[in-house]
């Protein structure tokens, strides 16, 4: 867990507490006090944590407002206690912190709602925190910070696997540069990045059924086309099974070739050391 990860998760504690017992005026600090000598006495977040949750309390009015804004059909006092203070959380890193990028608030977010909230807590923190920055760039209401990044593309796929008698067979794609890699495409705004992941394998395989197994994690590439900007893609993976054989080769120029690979062929032919690198911890899952 990265060190603002981990602090995230300490102030989303802290706000869950506070808010439980009813915001008790002046307990705000002696609950983080107490969360970070629990869960992480020897981490100095440099005040990121005090910062967080002063910040949500300070601007607490304006940040319910707009999740009520944004979540008609669910009054503040509906959503769940976990939820609520996940998106207080969000919506504060998404609006008054600077220094933060708006779509490390809605990502980190949404890792937060998959860890501790509901089946569907991730999917409805990303659709409101989602269309609150949507409005945000229409209305050219855009931090500083998010003005010098670059764009980033998010994109999501995974590996998919298949028992066939003793061995194992997995999915891969050829592409236009005439590398094996694994199936991937792009996250809509708003979607969930497992259904994604889902519906892009679908797409470029032809697999009609997939049966989610485990997150094996992201990666972060730039591509440069010529006479335009730099781009950051970031790219998620997500290990499937499928009991599915038939595959389709999708009618693409994108798209050479699509086929089963044992074990021995796959490490032998991808043809990217991050495709390598997923399918080694792929293999370490599956065993």
């Amino acid at each position: 867990m990265s060190n603002r990860h981990l602090a995230r998760t300490i102030a989303m504690q802290t706000l869950y507490q506070w808010d439980f017992h009813g915001q008790p005026k002046g307990q705000l600090a002696n609950f983080l006090m107490r969360n970070k000598k629990e869960f992480a006495p020897e981490f100095d977040d440099e005040g990121f944590t005090a910062n967080a949750t002063q910040g949500v309390k300070d601007h607490l009015k304006q940040i319910d407002e707009l999740i009520e804004h944004y979540a008609p059909e669910w009054p503040i006092e509906k959503i769940t206690i976990v939820d609520r203070n996940i998106l207080r959380l969000g919506v504060y890193e998404l609006k008054y912190a600077a220094d933060i990028p708006a779509k490390v608030a809605i990502n980190e977010a949404i890792e937060l709602a998959k860890t501790f909230g509901g089946e569907s807590s991730g999917k409805f923190i990303n659709g409101v925190l989602g269309a609150i920055y949507k409005d945000m760039v229409a209305a050219g209401d855009v931090k500083e910070v998010d003005k010098k990044i670059s764009p980033t593309e998010i994109s999501a796929g995974g590996i998919v696997y298949r028992h066939a008698g003793d061995q194992l067979l997995f999915v891969s794609i050829l592409d236009a540069y005439d590398k094996w890699t694994f199936p991937k495409g792009h996250v809509e705004p708003g979607e969930d990045l497992n259904v994604a992941a889902e519906r892009e394998i679908k797409e470029e395989t032809g697999l009609k059924t997939l049966m989610p197994k485990d997150i094996l994690g992201d990666f972060q590439i730039t591509v440069k086309k010529p006479n335009s900007q730099a781009l950051k893609k970031k790219i998620y993976y997500f290990l499937f099974e499928t009991k599915d054989e038939k595959l389709i080769v999708p009618k693409t120029t994108e798209l050479k070739d699509v086929r089963w690979l044992t074990i021995a062929e796959a490490k032998n032919q991808l043809g990217y050391d991050n495709a390598q690198e997923f399918f080694t911890k792929a293999l370490t899952l599956i065993k």
